[in-house]
């Protein structure tokens, strides 16, 4: 018996529940909706100079019917159609929404934000950047970056508004944060999807390399100085003629530098400016390697003729 009444009981539970739905949903409510912007043919030769929002949020107020109807059309959009556009400005008020927005009967804006959006066409061009890639790293004790971290492609082409790509020399990729590295990475990023409705950019992906050894510090001794552009009939004595440096850089590469791999050198017309009778060493080593202590840190020197 208990078996039979059952399904009788689910059913009425249902009933009621629908019938609790469509009573309701013929209620008139308000809720916030967020519409994204879609722009629509604008000529070849222009772009868009004036970076837009993605979307726009409305509050819109209707029967809970009428919302839902909203809610669930496929192809919701605030469509901005810029093929017959003569003007570079264009501005699409709170008034115009009807005319972008596909709204059903009986549903009314009540507000929307941004109330007005500004469309500003420039000429379109092409440009080529630097690709930069977006990357926070922490590193495990002991461990750091050695050498310079790589993308592939380098470079990029934009397209775009004139005015705007003008102000643009690198882009980024989209961010990426690593922690507690302690090997070589690589990695594959996308490029930063900023600015989709005013420029064009390739749709590749972005190889990230980079170097991470354990981190060690080496003493390299007896760097000879040269001093540069010494005029005729003058001689620079440097006291000491040599000078040491502590450098920092990876382990494998720390093993294998000598003092063949730097240069140390004085120019000849800072000499001329000095008064104090000291001067500081200028030292060039290897790109993978840091100084981060010269010895001694300046030298005497005496001009004879």
């Amino acid at each position: 018996m208990k078996d039979r009444q059952f399904p009788i009981i689910l059913f009425s539970l249902i009933f009621a529940l629908l019938l609790w739905t469509s009573v309701n949903l013929g209620n008139s409510f308000k809720t916030q909706v967020s519409v994204p912007v879609r722009i629509d043919r604008v000529a070849e030769n222009k772009a868009i100079a004036v970076p837009l929002p993605d979307s726009v949020h409305f509050v819109i107020q209707g029967t809970g019917w009428q919302l839902l109807k909203m809610l669930l059309t496929p192809d919701l959009h605030y469509t901005i159609d810029l093929v017959s556009a003569r003007r570079s400005k264009q501005i699409f008020t709170m008034k115009e929404i009807p005319d972008h927005v596909l709204i059903p009967d009986g549903v009314m804006i009540l507000a929307a934000d941004p109330e007005t959006l500004h469309v500003q066409l420039d000429e379109r061009i092409e440009r080529r950047v630097a690709v930069v890639p977006d990357i926070s790293v922490s590193y495990r004790n002991g461990f750091g970056i050695v050498g310079h971290m790589t993308a592939a492609p380098e470079s990029i082409t934009l397209s775009g508004a004139r005015s705007l790509l003008e102000r643009i020399d690198v882009w980024k990729t989209e961010a990426l944060e690593l922690s507690d590295i302690n090997a070589p990475i690589e990695a594959q990023l996308p490029l930063s999807a900023k600015l989709q409705f005013e420029l064009s950019r390739p749709e590749t992906l972005v190889t990230v390399r980079f170097d991470v050894q354990p981190i060690a510090e080496r003493t390299i001794t007896d760097i000879p100085i040269e001093v540069l552009q010494v005029p005729e009939r003058r001689n620079v004595v440097l006291i000491p003629p040599k000078i040491s440096v502590i450098v920092r850089s990876g382990v494998n590469n720390v093993a294998n530098i000598t003092r063949n791999d730097f240069q140390a050198y004085i120019d000849y017309r800072s000499i001329l400016l000095d008064t104090s009778g000291l001067m500081t060493v200028t030292i060039i080593g290897p790109d993978h390697v840091q100084i981060v202590q010269q010895d001694p840190q300046r030298i005497q020197y005496v001009v004879r003729k």
